[in-house]
């Protein structure tokens, strides 16, 4: 007995120390494994987060504003699109979402909600949740994984990319993803308790083993020991940390332990009523009930298997099930009776199911990556140990060829301008442990050029030492080309083809910084641009400055450089070119210009050309002092020129406005006698009185801007027609503006259909709010008007005429104004 004792309390001393040490280690596991599988989360979210960046594109982006107007561009809504789409393909993700960085202040550029969603973001709305970490990819030009956050939407934990300008490098936008907390917890709950339940087990095992060793020793104790045993026995069939069960046949006996039942959340004494394919998942019951017969029939003696249990609500849970007879002193049970012993592995199954996904979204994604993604040697070959399928649709070779280098290396495809560049970026990214991003050209197995953006990453080992090299290589062939037409695009004008200001100030850095002299500008400026516009419309001023560009081309040499550097300014840079050869080429180009108009009948269509010049004749000057010195021989030259040519334009806008209308000039003289009667009568100054001269030979200047068909219908004019003529009272008052000699009567011309009542256009003023000149000229133009002949209609007589001035005063016109001219045209007898 005291053998006994002794070797009890030893092997409880061996077990208690087993114990320890399982649990010592077991919490060291479930530590590493926590910081692992952490860090492993981490890794893969940064990494899916700049892997879905790198296939935005960045030409997209930079069209983007962040602002409600991004809502209708096509690249908005193929960017939304995309987020949608990849969202679909990662169910473990929320959100998507792209960011822009303005004024301190983060913008949603666009998200992978639809428009009718809650959650839907539009372009333009600010985040105002943001914080620091959410900031961190603009000032850092790293991707960040966020702690926990908290959004009205929300608890989340982000995985943030930055969206760099490929030709700066600058970010220009952030690709975020945002986890729900919880998924993010349990993902990494799951993988701790499966390292906890494996250190359980062992224990669990420990324990079977101390017990059955106890049990061993007991078997040999003395026969008053039994009840103890049987009380111990009771215990750990009670405690045991698996299901234990007996049935019999299909049924289970009323012997279950709390374990069983809690596997299959049921009372125990509901199991004598069960039959065990009852609640049995359908889909195991066949592989079940073939084990089950074989055991029967004694073919064997017990069996494992994995299977399902139906629990009442619905529910199942994975068990892996033990099913042995049972032998008491080694006389065998009845053929019917068994026991089950059930070891409870839900969590193992949904973390094996999560992995299955997880490699399955990983072999979807490698399969739809438009490229290769890779693993390779760090040597100077690239030796690949892995390459996905994307790698033949790229460069025309299926993966094994490359492979170990087993017909040819990566390096071999690689254009040989680009090698030795690669190999120092690469050496760059690993000295720092940074991100390798480089765009290079590889040359396919048909020979095809073909340019591919490569982003990847050195995988070290724990010495540092470089173990591998992973990442993608996609195909930006036709990104480039369009990158090309945009550089193209924002290079140039898209009226003339030339140069433009942004092209010009680039070209002007360069040449100054290069030492090279002299250097000559020179600068042209279009006179009159802005009447030209307004009188004949900008179709015609467009046409003038597409003449002009032809013409200053015309004159240029190989190598000059003619930039269009705004609305109807253009400057000329001359590489090597001194003062007197710049001073023969702006002559050439005013002669030129001289005979182009010669070669004209209308002097509309003329072009007054201002020219001037500037050099930088020494290195220690600059472009921009001899910009500034052609900038005021141009402004002098200006001086001299436009006056005259505005004069020319002004008379030549006269004459077609005579041509093209009914009124005449006789008209506008005849007008103007009358105005100048009622002026003095009532007693302007001289100054209203030249004012009111003037007004009255240029009241319908803006006719000149209406169609023909319309100025001279014969006909009564529609609804149409009575709206595009009521507009020249604005045309005209912008061809004054555009003029200082007209100025004063600007207003006096926008206002001259105004009536008494308010119901003339364009503004419908009343009463005194209409200029005082303006309600004269209206009674004089209304009277000379019905007492003249025209097309579609005979004259009446004066006194006609002064009565229906009568009957229209207070309506249409001031009744004052209307007695004075009534009364002086009875006195005088011009009414007769």
């Amino acid at each position: 007995m005291e053998s006994n004792m002794k070797q009890q309390r030893l092997s409880k001393m061996l077990f208690l120390l087993a114990v320890v040490l399982s649990i010592s280690v077991g919490a060291l596991n479930v530590y590493n494994t926590w910081n692992k599988t952490t860090l492993q989360a981490k890794q893969e979210a940064i990494s899916l987060a700049e892997s879905a960046a790198s296939f935005l594109s960045s030409d997209q982006l930079m069209s983007l504003n962040a602002d409600p107007s991004d809502v209708n561009s096509t690249a908005y809504l193929e960017i939304k699109r995309d987020l949608s789409e990849f969202k679909k393909h990662h169910s473990e993700i929320r959100y998507a979402y792209l960011f822009k960085y303005k004024d301190g202040r983060l913008y949603f550029m666009a998200d992978s909600e639809s428009p009718e969603s809650e959650s839907c973001s539009p372009p333009g709305q600010e985040y105002y949740e943001a914080t620091e970490q959410d900031l961190l990819p603009f000032y850092t030009g790293e991707s960040v994984l966020t702690a926990p956050l908290t959004d009205r939407w929300g608890t989340w934990i982000s995985a943030l990319a930055p969206i760099k300008d490929p030709l700066t490098g600058k970010v220009i936008a952030m690709f975020g993803i945002d986890y729900p907390a919880a998924y993010w917890q349990s993902k990494i709950f799951k993988q701790v308790l499966l390292t906890a339940a494996n250190i359980f087990f062992l224990i669990l095992l420990l324990t079977v083993l101390y017990q059955f060793f106890l049990n061993n020793i007991k078997t040999h104790a003395l026969s008053e020991k039994l009840r103890e045993n049987e009380t111990l026995f009771k215990a750990v069939f009670e405690q045991a940390p698996v299901g234990i069960a007996f049935a019999n046949n299909y049924r289970f006996e009323q012997r279950i332990n709390a374990e069983f039942a809690r596997i299959l959340s049921r009372p125990k004494e509901d199991f004598s009523s069960i039959n065990w394919m009852e609640i049995t998942h359908p889909d195991d019951v066949k592989r079940d009930l073939e084990l089950f017969e074989r055991f029967k029939t004694r073919e064997i003696d017990n069996y494992t298997t994995e299977k399902r249990y139906i629990r009442p609500d619905g529910s199942y849970i994975w068990v892996n099930l033990l099913v042995s007879r049972i032998n008491i002193d080694g006389t065998r049970s009845k053929s019917g009776d068994h026991l089950c012993i059930a070891q409870d592995i839900n969590d193992k199954k949904i973390a094996e199911e999560a992995l299955r996904e997880s490699e399955r979204s990983k072999s979807m994604l490698l399969s739809n990556l438009p490229g290769m993604a890779y693993r390779c040697k760090y040597d100077r070959q690239w030796t690949m140990t892995f390459i996905s399928d994307g790698c033949y649709e790229l460069t025309g070779y299926k993966p094994e060829s490359l492979v170990n280098n087993h017909e040819l290396s990566y390096n071999d495809i690689i254009a040989p301008e680009f090698r030795e560049l690669l190999w120092l970026e690469w050496e760059r990214a690993i000295k720092l442990k940074s991100t390798f991003r480089h765009e290079y050209e590889i040359i396919t197995a048909a020979g095809e050029h073909k340019w591919v953006l490569e982003t990847g990453q050195g995988v070290f080992k724990e010495d540092g030492d470089v173990a591998a090299l992973e990442g993608i290589i996609i195909d930006i062939t036709e990104s480039k080309k369009r990158l090309d037409q945009i550089q193209y695009i924002s290079e140039h004008d898209y009226m003339t083809g030339l140069y433009n200001r942004r092209y010009y100030e680039s070209e002007k850095k360069r040449l100054d910084g290069s030492g090279l002299v002299p250097i000559s500008i020179i600068m042209a400026d279009i006179n009159g641009i802005r009447l030209i516009n307004d009188a004949f419309g900008h179709g015609e001023g467009d046409r003038l400055i597409i003449e002009t560009a032809k013409i200053i081309q015309s004159c240029l040499r190989d190598g000059d450089t003619l930039c269009r550097t705004g609305g109807d300014d253009f400057t000329v840079i001359l590489p090597c070119t001194g003062r007197d050869e710049a001073y023969e080429i702006l002559i050439l180009i005013k002669d030129t210009c001289e005979k182009f108009n010669n070669s004209l009948s209308n002097n509309e269509k003329h072009i007054s050309l201002s020219v001037g010049f500037g050099t930088k004749e020494s290195a220690d000057s600059s472009l921009d002092r001899a910009e500034k010195e052609a900038e005021e021989f141009l402004r002098k030259r200006k001086l001299f020129e436009q006056k005259s040519y505005r004069n020319a334009v002004l008379s030549s806008i006269m004459a077609t406005m005579y041509a093209r209308s009914h009124e005449t000039e006789a008209h506008s003289s005849r007008i103007s006698k009358f105005c100048r009667m009622i002026g003095e009568k009532i007693g302007l100054s001289q100054k209203l009185m030249d004012d009111l001269h003037l007004f009255s030979m240029l009241h319908d200047l803006g006719k000149v801007g209406i169609d023909d068909r319309i100025l001279n219908k014969p006909d009564k004019l529609n609804e149409e027609e009575i709206t595009i003529m009521e507009t020249h009272p604005e045309i005209g008052y912008k061809i004054a503006m555009s003029s200082p000699e007209l100025e004063s009567v600007a207003d006096l011309i926008l206002t001259h259909h105004e009536r008494w009542d308010g119901s003339g256009y364009p503004y419908g003023k009343r009463g005194e709010e209409i200029p005082l000149l303006s309600r004269i000229l209206a009674v004089a133009d209304a009277y000379d008007a019905m007492t003249v002949d025209r097309v579609y209609r005979k004259a009446l007589l004066k006194e006609a005429a002064l009565e229906e001035l009568q009957s229209n005063a207070g309506t249409q016109f001031d009744p004052e104004i209307v007695k004075i001219f009534v009364d002086l045209m009875r006195q005088s007898g011009q009414a007769d």
